[in-house]
C-alpha cells in the first residue's frame, strides 16, 4: 500500500512540474496519434521540437485538466496510416476469436475485407448525327417534286436513321464494303416512298385549298 502511494505522489509531481514546464513556455503539449491498430510507436516524452521545447502528449480540456492520452486506436485501419502487417495481426486475431464481440477488431475486418464498389461505367459517346436529303418524287410539268430530310449515324455494324426532327424511323445492318451514308439514303427513302402518309397532297386543278 505504502509503494502504491509513493508512486502515485511521484506520478503527480511528474505531471506538476510538467504543467509548469509547459507554463513557462519550456515545453509543449502535442495531441495524440490516431491510429486503426495498436502500430504507433509514440513519441518519447521529453523529446524536444523545433524549437527546443520539451514535447509531451495532452489536450487542455474546457475545464482546465489535461488529458494525457498519447494514442488513440479507432479499430478501422486505414492504408498509408498504419503497418500492413499490424492491421494483418488485427484482422487474424478478429477472424479467430470472434470479432463480432470485439466492436473495434470487427470494425478493422469490415473495413478490410469489404467488397469494392465496382467503377462506374463510361457513358456511351453521343452518336454522330449526319444529315440526309433524299428525292421521293421527281419533279414534273405540274409538280415542282419532293424531298425529305433526316439523320443517320453509324453503331455496331448498324446504320440508324432519323427523320428531320431525329425521331427514329429504324435500322439496317452494313455489310462488308457498304457505303453508310447509301445504305441510310435507301432506308430512308423507303420509308416516306411506301407509306402514303407522308406523301405530298396533290390537290385538284383550281382547288381552294
Amino acid at each position: 500500500m505504502h509503494d502504491k502511494e509513493t508512486l502515485q505522489r511521484l506520478e503527480e509531481e511528474r505531471e506538476r512540474r510538467i504543467l509548469e514546464k509547459v507554463a513557462a513556455g519550456q515545453a509543449v503539449f502535442i495531441p495524440p496519434i490516431v491510429v486503426g491498430v495498436e502500430s504507433a510507436d509514440p513519441v518519447t516524452e521529453g523529446q524536444r521540437d523545433a524549437s527546443g521545447r520539451e514535447m509531451y502528449y495532452g489536450t487542455v480540456m474546457r475545464d482546465g485538466t489535461v488529458d494525457r492520452t498519447d494514442t488513440i486506436i479507432t479499430g478501422v485501419p486505414r492504408a498509408g496510416r498504419d503497418a500492413e502487417d499490424a492491421v494483418e495481426r488485427l484482422v487474424a486475431r478478429a477472424k479467430q476469436t470472434g470479432y463480432p464481440s470485439d466492436p473495434l477488431q470487427a470494425k478493422a475486418v469490415k473495413a478490410r475485407e469489404a467488397p469494392q464498389a465496382p467503377p462506374p461505367p463510361e457513358p456511351e459517346p453521343e452518336p454522330e448525327f449526319r444529315r440526309l436529303r433524299v428525292t421521293i418524287e421527281l419533279p414534273t410539268d405540274n409538280n415542282l417534286g419532293s424531298v425529305v430530310d433526316g439523320y443517320y449515324f453509324v453503331q455496331d455494324e448498324m446504320v440508324y436513321v432519323s427523320d428531320a426532327l431525329k425521331r427514329p424511323l429504324g435500322r439496317l445492318a452494313l455489310n462488308p464494303g457498304d457505303n453508310p451514308e447509301i445504305v441510310a439514303r435507301r432506308l430512308l427513302k423507303s420509308k416516306y416512298c411506301g407509306n402514303n402518309f407522308y406523301r405530298k397532297l396533290q390537290y385538284p386543278p383550281k382547288s381552294i385549298h
